[in-house]
C-alpha cells in the first residue's frame, strides 16, 4: 500500500521564503538588567519611584519589585510611559518578577521609556522598594555602569490624609 503526490512548483509555497520579523520574538540578544530603590520613611502617603531605560532599541522581558517590612496594605501602581500596567498590586513575601516575556516572547520598548511605580504606604512604616527590569539591548551597548544614589524622599509625592 502508499501513494503517490504531485507538487508544481511556482504555486503559492514558494512565496514564502523568508520571514522577515516576527512579532514580540526577540531580535535582540544581549542582556542589560537595571535595579532602583527608594527608601520610604515611616510617613504615610505615596511616594514615586521613576526610572528610564536606555535611549536605544529595548526588549522588555520581565519586571521586579521587592519591598521591605510592608504592610497589608501597602500596594504599588505601575505605570509604563504613562499607561497603567499594575494597578493596586499588593507586595508579597518573596520577591515577585512581574513577566513581561519569556525566552521566545518579549515587549518592544521605545527608546527612553520610563517605569513609574507609585507606592502607596497604607502601613506609615519605613521600608525599602526596589524596582528591576530585566531587558535586552543591541549588541555592543555599553551602559554608564555605577550605582545609582537610593532615592530617600523625607516626605511623601502625595501626603495621606489622617482619618479621625
Amino acid at each position: 500500500m502508499g501513494f503517490q503526490t504531485t507538487y508544481v512548483v511556482g504555486g503559492e509555497v514558494d512565496k514564502v521564503k523568508y520571514v522577515d520579523r516576527i512579532k514580540n520574538f526577540a531580535q535582540l540578544a544581549q542582556p542589560y538588567n537595571k535595579m532602583e530603590v527608594i527608601e520610604i520613611p515611616a510617613i504615610k502617603g505615596t511616594y514615586t519611584l521613576k526610572y528610564t531605560s536606555p535611549d536605544v532599541a529595548t526588549e522588555l522581558l520581565a519586571l521586579v519589585v521587592t519591598c521591605s517590612g510592608y504592610g497589608e496594605d501597602d500596594y504599588y501602581n505601575l505605570y509604563v510611559n504613562d499607561i497603567l500596567w499594575f494597578d493596586t498590586w499588593y507586595p508579597t513575601e518573596v520577591k515577585e518578577g512581574l513577566y513581561i516575556g519569556t525566552s521566545t516572547y518579549v515587549y518592544e520598548l521605545d527608546n527612553s521609556t520610563t517605569f513609574r511605580l507609585e507606592f502607596h504606604n497604607e502601613s506609615g512604616t519605613s521600608k525599602k522598594v526596589w524596582l528591576g527590569v530585566r531587558m535586552l539591548v543591541e549588541r555592543g551597548f555599553e551602559a554608564n555602569p555605577g550605582a545609582t544614589a537610593p532615592n530617600i524622599p523625607s516626605l511623601p509625592t502625595t501626603p495621606t490624609t489622617p482619618t479621625p
